[in-house]
């Protein structure tokens, strides 16, 4: 069976490649480029799991990552952060909206990609973030 993922990334570049490494691996990516549009599309499409950009525009990613986590028909989807960010503190705040892995650009894609696939696996996981 398939596997979605939405990624909610407002750079254009990074999302299209991830998308494209994605779908090579046999994912079904989606992708949303504001927070409003991923909430709807989370919704709406139930994905195995989401790669959540931390700074977006319609909102930050924790904002949306809470929001995620508190409505009844999202709260269950694993969600990775992904952020162009150093600061030690968004690490805390990741994980106290629930995010189950925290990755910093750029990063790995074999080490994003074992990561998801766990999180997929193991949705309540939370990864060394």
């Amino acid at each position: 069976m398939e596997q979605t993922v939405l990624i909610i990334e407002d750079d254009e570049s990074i999302s299209k490649a991830l998308e494209v490494r994605l779908q090579s691996r046999g994912f079904r990516v989606t992708i949303a480029f504001d927070a409003i549009m991923g909430m709807q599309k989370a919704a709406e499409l139930l994905p195995q799991a989401i790669l959540l950009d931390i700074t977006l525009p319609g909102g930050n990613g924790l904002s949306l990552a809470e929001r995620l986590k508190n409505s009844d028909r999202t709260q269950k989807i694993p969600i990775i952060f992904l952020t162009a960010s150093k600061q030690a503190d968004l690490r805390r705040s990741a994980i106290a909206v629930g995010g189950a892995a925290l990755f910093e650009k750029p990063y790995d894609f074999e080490y994003l990609l074992a990561a998801l696939r766990a999180v997929i696996q193991h949705p309540t996981v939370r990864l060394a973030i």
